[in-house]
């Protein structure tokens, strides 16, 4: 394949090609924050104050009052704790079961977290590809049909095109970027709580 194809083939590419992956991507980005800033918002509990009532209730034998105090929550962290106490003896299927519902529980929290991270990453990248097809295309209409107002015009259609991409690749990556690092913080934030959970257990 000739160089003129190449040009020909990436100076045929219509503008709405390399925009539609950005906008399924916008789609895609905020659809998760939605859905996870709800996922957080509904598993923000005091997990240390419930473990505290939980522990009270272990050490007096009663883990039937234990498991009816976490009727009242929901979430993988709440999950993971009713699953311990559902295994808590002997001691050896207690320790499995801590390893078990302790990783069910990160893996639930950590969700999406790639999605939101890929697509912060690849945005800009479409962006820039709308940004190279559109300067090609004014180039090449500049180069073949010369310094007319013709040419001039579509090299001014090209550079629009470029500027439009960018942008948009730009308005998806930035949020996402932004809701990515505080992801990072809330599943950090659960893991910590997890991990004392998993010692309280352990240490029991």
């Amino acid at each position: 394949m000739g160089i003129d194809a190449i040009v020909t083939f990436l100076t045929s590419v219509p503008i709405w090609a390399t925009m539609a992956p950005i906008i399924v991507c916008s789609i895609i980005s905020l659809a998760v924050i939605i859905e996870r800033l709800v996922f957080y918002r509904n598993i923000n509990f005091n997990y240390r104050s419930i473990m505290d009532s939980v522990i009270v209730h272990l050490k007096e034998g009663n883990t039937n009052k234990a498991q009816a105090l976490l009727e009242e929550y929901s979430g993988p962290v709440i999950r993971s704790i009713r699953e311990i106490l559902i295994n808590f003896n002997p001691i050896e299927t207690r320790q499995i079961s801590i390893i078990s519902s302790a990783r069910h529980a990160v893996e639930a929290i950590e969700r999406s977290v790639a999605i939101i991270a890929t697509i912060a990453t690849i945005s800009p990248m479409l962006g820039l590809l709308g940004t190279v097809t559109g300067l090609l295309k004014g180039f090449t209409a500049l180069y073949r049909m010369g310094a007319g107002t013709q040419a001039t015009n579509l090299l001014a259609l090209g550079v629009s095109e470029t500027l439009i991409t960018t942008v948009l690749g730009l308005l998806v990556a930035i949020p996402s970027w932004m809701f990515y690092n505080y992801m990072v913080a809330r599943v950090e934030h659960y893991i910590h709580e997890i991990d004392y959970i998993s010692n309280i257990f352990a240490k029991f």
